[in-house]
């Protein structure tokens, strides 16, 4: 029989949209499809039972942890779940990020091997994203930054194998002070995987697409999809997507997401005379988010955070749709002639890339390399894995 495995993640896609939810789940759902005995352990999910079945993966939720946060209540929770449930056989456990934390100290009593932790990021880098924002409240939160370094410096070692989520994490953590703490030579990357089943290019469906949010047949369209949070640069697409207006009077700015920075966001497009031209639709379901990528004719991505691997930068290339993404991510995201580095902060200079690049008509068919999908990913883990 398969060696049972657990997921640790503090978020899945029920919680809500995001990247590293949707790297995790997609992840486990298609492990179990494999025939690999999956169970997803998470925070208390509103609205949901402790116990259900979805897509072939058992979910536990921890109900006395608060959803979608680290919390004592959390570390608690899994170690009771592993006490409780404790397992004839061996279990592989997959930390995603931080979330097995808890667990590391009694891995041998709960007969967990092998523990390995999915890396999406790494404190100092997120300490130095807050600090680029130049708010002083960033700055303030950076210190909790701090703090989870120096808990991941103690951390890090009593993994079995540490797997970067793509390039750029696995060279944080072969830098120093982490690299002091582990052999992060040994550090494996296995890069965000895409279910290409379910974003593939559709010409049918990317006119019914358009055809629902109004978009016209001949409208240059830009997608934006993330947190509405002031390091993911939301505002700076805004910015840009005017300037291209005034190049292409047809065009249209789909803002996907929720977070705080939305009521100042509108209210920006609507000083830059485009608000007419953007439409903000929230937080979207991921079985959705395909639908805006397919409707687009670009994505653009102009973070000021370092992210380890942008999904949503991928899942463009999958439906065949260029992405224009902030430069500092240009290096981890060289795998198509099809992303185009550009400095966030100079909105006429991304007008003008859009402007240069974007075509008439859509692709017909995907831009993302095969190591790049959800099959290959599921294979690559599940050697490391054991499962």
């Amino acid at each position: 029989m398969t060696r049972p495995l657990v997921v640790l993640s503090r978020v899945l896609p029920f919680h809500g949209i995001g990247g590293m939810e949707a790297v995790a789940w997609d992840l486990a759902r298609s492990l179990a499809a494999d025939g690999v005995p999956v169970t997803a352990l998470t925070t208390r999910i509103p609205g949901r039972p402790e116990r259900f079945v979805a897509d072939g993966v058992s979910v536990a939720a921890c109900a006395a942890a608060r959803p979608a946060r680290y919390s004592r209540a959390w570390w608690r929770s899994t170690r009771a779940y592993f006490e409780r449930e404790r397992p004839a056989a061996q279990v592989a456990v997959l930390s995603v990020s931080a979330a097995a934390y808890g667990v590391l100290g009694k891995r041998r009593a709960y007969g967990l091997d092998p523990v390995v932790l999915q890396a999406h990021g790494t404190a100092l880098g997120e300490l130095v994203s807050k600090l680029r924002t130049g708010r002083p409240i960033a700055a303030l939160q950076a210190l909790r930054n701090a703090a989870w370094l120096a808990r991941d410096l103690a951390a890090y070692r009593r993994f079995d194998a540490v797997v970067a989520v793509g390039d750029a994490v696995a060279a944080g953590l072969r830098r120093v002070p982490l690299s002091w703490c582990f052999d992060a030579a040994a550090v494996q990357v296995i890069q965000n995987g895409i279910d290409t089943a379910r974003f593939a290019p559709n010409r049918a469906a990317r006119d019914a697409a358009r055809a629902q949010l109004g978009c016209g047949a001949g409208d240059t369209v830009l997608v934006s999809t993330s947190r509405l949070h002031a390091q993911k640069g939301v505002d700076h697409a805004v910015r840009g997507f005017a300037r291209l207006v005034a190049r292409r009077p047809a065009s249209r700015l789909l803002v996907v997401g929720g977070g705080p920075e939305r009521g100042r966001l509108e209210g920006l497009a609507g000083r830059l005379g485009v608000a007419n031209r953007v439409r903000f639709a929230g937080p979207v379901p991921r079985e959705e988010l395909v639908d805006y990528l397919r409707a687009a004719d670009a994505l653009v991505l102009t973070t000021l955070r370092q992210e380890g691997l942008p999904l949503v930068a991928l899942e463009a290339l999958a439906v065949g749709i260029p992405a224009f993404v902030s430069r500092h991510l240009r290096s981890v995201l060289a795998i198509s002639p099809a992303v185009h580095g550009v400095d966030p902060t100079n909105a006429e200079g991304l007008a003008a890339a859009i402007d240069r690049v974007v075509g008439p008509a859509p692709r017909g068919s995907g831009l993302l390399p095969e190591e790049y999908t959800l099959g290959y990913a599921t294979a690559r883990y599940r050697r490391v894995l054991g499962v």
